[in-house]
């Protein structure tokens, strides 16, 4: 062999002897949470301060300072000794192995068999990830992928010397380290919260820390609800091979009801599909009596069509309120099968509706089977613009009440014209034709209804630019022209679509500011507005927009209402957006604000709404509501958040909550507290309390980035 020195130290790059490979490897499958290598070992390095051979007894040894290189890992150790008679590698610490993944290891002593299957340590300790640490007096190797370690602890909390106790901690008389199932057993464990014991389990087991799925219990949750009582809910994880998995959890509580519920996914090669339900096991109604299913998924079929669909069935309109599953007060079930293209658009649809309001009757709540659209456009070949068509139609049937189909179809035609001024103008014309045939309403005539619409316009936009001392300005001036006829050979017809009407900023310029087909704006109109943006050189931007409506005779449809929106926005994460309506005498329809401003200790967002009687747009009374929340970390590791929503007309709270969390490196506990004060005849006001205990290392993941705890000496 040679020798080469550098700096008092030998460096030996070690290929295929055998010695130097098992040395190596022993305390790395040892220690490491997961360690598979080839039968052919890639190159090793070591470097020491001195390597000796004795030929008479056969024993290699390497001391002072030694390390040694595999791939992405090092090992050190104060000296490492090979002895080819009795076949054991030992090696003395410090010892300490690091990898890539975050995961190091450190013991005292290490002795093992050269085949790497059996052997001891002693001082063993294993940090898994940057998280979770497990040490152990003593610890063994067995089977070649049984790392056994008695008289264990572990936690993932920081000890230093004026804290030598952590928050918490798991004791256990043997921790088992699995290296082919990837999981870590613990037997008569003890989880102990600065130092007391507080649960007891005969037997646990975790995945190892670079696992990202495992069966097995996740984190669970105590609670404190009105609508169940004082309980716990405990969720279980289940893979079902490489793309999918199961969670099943039961909600148990003190009062003596009990739920179920559990979630399905799947990834397939086309597309996912989720199953969500639960029913309750008992409960003040009874055994087995309520509950809901919830399923959605989205799948390509036929090469390039999307098949999606959204499906939820309740059996009472409380249950799901009740439970915390959703506040959504109306249900919508729906089947989709559509394709985009670069110049067409495909869709049929089908859909029920679920109301689960106590003044709605379902029964009168239409089906909509089916509603289909095409649309498509073509360049025009003559003055350079485009022509579009389309055809839709939709199917609505009811239990009780009227049944309506409808078949339409549209033509339009755009020419754009752009000046050397900058100025850019724009004709169109269009066509609207719709089929009507209505049942069981003895107000519509027992026949095909007739509906024709054709509309003509023109607008100009002149995009205007400066740089400026404040920043870069932009503004766009627009008016738009448009007339549409209504004739009076035109048949009335059921408004089953255009019922709900608003008018902002991004309708302003549309053809007809109804959102379907079952009405139609008619009459000459001007539509006139501008929009204004300044980007400050200081990253700040500002915004302005506005526009009116001036039409040649009053509307029946529409008031002569005037509109504005303005924003701004901050690099120090402050934002704030105001929408508003006013109508000809100026006085305010509509206003919407919207604030927000985010720090990194602190953060806030509000939303206040007004909306003025509009019998017109179906609402006949005033509506004003306003909502504040918030967050303020007053610690490094504490963080309070509030939230409130307040009904402004009949001056009473809607909904209230409090939250208080802590969190370091090894724990998270979250306490939370809520009140609904709204109430219906299925569901009444309730108050939540909740409380999550998150252990790091232990599967979950945190929402908040909390610094590490730290050691004052």
């Amino acid at each position: 062999m040679k020798h080469h020195r550098t700096s008092g130290f030998a460096i030996r790059p070690i290929r295929k002897h055998p010695a130097l490979v098992g040395i190596f490897l022993l305390v790395l499958l040892l220690l490491s949470p997961v360690s598979t290598f080839a039968q052919k070992a890639p190159p090793i390095s070591l470097l020491a301060d001195s390597i000796y051979l004795n030929q008479t007894t056969g024993e290699l040894i390497a001391t002072g300072n030694v390390q040694v290189f595999y791939e992405d890992v090092v090992l050190y150790a104060a000296e490492i000794r090979y002895n080819s008679k009795t076949d054991t590698i030992v090696a003395t610490g410090p010892i300490r192995i690091t990898d890539s993944s975050g995961t190091v290891a450190t013991a005292e002593f290490a002795e093992l068999s050269s085949d790497l299957k059996t052997g001891l340590i002693r001082g063993a300790r294993i940090m898994l990830a940057n998280q979770i640490q497990i040490a152990a007096a003593e610890a063994a190797r067995a089977e070649g992928k049984f790392n056994t370690m008695s008289n264990a602890v572990a936690s993932a909390c920081l000890v230093c010397q004026p804290r030598p106790t952590p928050i918490w901690q798991i004791r256990a008389e043997q921790v088992i380290q699995d290296e082919k199932a990837e999981r870590i057993y613990f037997t008569k464990a003890k989880l102990e919260l600065f130092g007391t014991p507080i649960f007891y389990l005969p037997y646990m087991s975790i995945p190892m820390a670079d696992v990202r799925r495992s069966t097995g219990f996740l984190r669970p949750e105590f609670f404190a609800a009105d609508g169940i009582g004082d309980g716990l809910r405990i969720p279980y994880y289940i893979t079902l091979g490489d793309s999918a998995d199961m969670t099943l959890s039961t909600i148990v509580s003190v009062q003596g009801a009990a739920l179920l519920d559990a979630e399905y996914r799947q990834v397939f090669n086309n597309g996912q599909v989720r199953l969500f339900g639960g029913t309750s096991l008992r409960d003040s109604n009874g055994f087995l009596q309520r509950g809901f299913i919830r399923g959605t998924g989205e799948f390509t079929v036929f090469g390039d069509l999307t098949l999606d669909f959204n499906a939820t069935a309740v059996t009472d309109k409380g249950f799901m309120r009740q439970y915390g599953y959703s506040s959504a007060d109306r249900l919508v079930s729906e089947v989709r099968l559509s394709r985009y293209k670069e110049r067409a658009y495909f869709s049929i649809a089908g859909a029920i509706l679920n109301s689960l309001r106590d003044d709605e009757n379902n029964d009168t709540i239409p089906f909509v089977l089916p509603e289909f659209a095409y649309r498509s456009y073509r360049s025009d070949p003559l003055v350079g613009g485009w022509i579009g068509y389309e055809v839709n139609g939709v199917g609505l049937t009811r239990i009780a009440g009227q049944d309506v189909a409808r078949l339409g179809g549209s033509l339009d035609w755009t020419v754009p014209l752009d000046f050397s001024t900058g100025i850019r103008a724009t004709g169109f014309a269009r066509v609207d034709v719709d089929l009507y045939r209505v049942w069981d309403n003895i107000a519509y005539p027992d026949r095909l209804l007739f509906n024709l619409h054709p509309t003509l316009g023109a607008e100009l936009r002149w995009p205007l630019e400066r740089t400026s001392d404040l920043g870069r300005e932009t503004l766009v001036p627009v008016v738009q022209l448009v007339y549409t006829p209504d004739f009076a050979w035109n048949d009335a017809v059921p408004n089953e679509d255009s019922i709900l009407v608003e008018f902002d900023e991004t309708n302003l310029f549309e053809f007809s500011r109804y959102p379907g087909r079952d009405a139609s704006e008619t009459g000459l109109r001007a539509n006139l507005g501008a929009t204004y943006t300044l980007y400050s050189e200081q990253d700040w931007e500002f915004g302005l927009a506005g526009g009116v409506v001036l039409r040649s005779n009053p509307s029946t449809q529409f008031s002569q209402d005037i509109l504005g929106a303005f924003r701004l926005e901050t690099p120090g994460g402050f934002r704030f957006s105001e929408r508003f309506l006013f109508d000809e005498n100026l006085t305010i329809k509509r206003n919407e604000a919207d604030l927000s401003i985010s720090r990194e200790t602190w953060g806030l967002d509000s939303s206040f709404v007004f909306l003025a009687p509009d019998p017109l747009a179906g609402s006949p009374v005033t509506r004003a509501e306003a909502t504040l929340s918030g967050r303020y970390r007053f610690r490094p590791n504490w963080e309070a958040t509030a939230n409130w929503t307040r009904d402004l007309i009949t001056d009473s709270d809607v909904t209230a909550g409090f939250g208080l969390s802590y969190g370091n490196e090894c724990i998270e506990i979250g306490l939370s507290l809520s009140r609904r004060f709204t109430s219906s005849i299925s569901v009444p006001s309730a108050t939540d309390i909740n409380l999550v205990i998150e252990l790091a290392g232990f599967g979950g993941t945190s929402q908040n980035d909390w610094p590490d705890s730290r050691c004052a000496y």
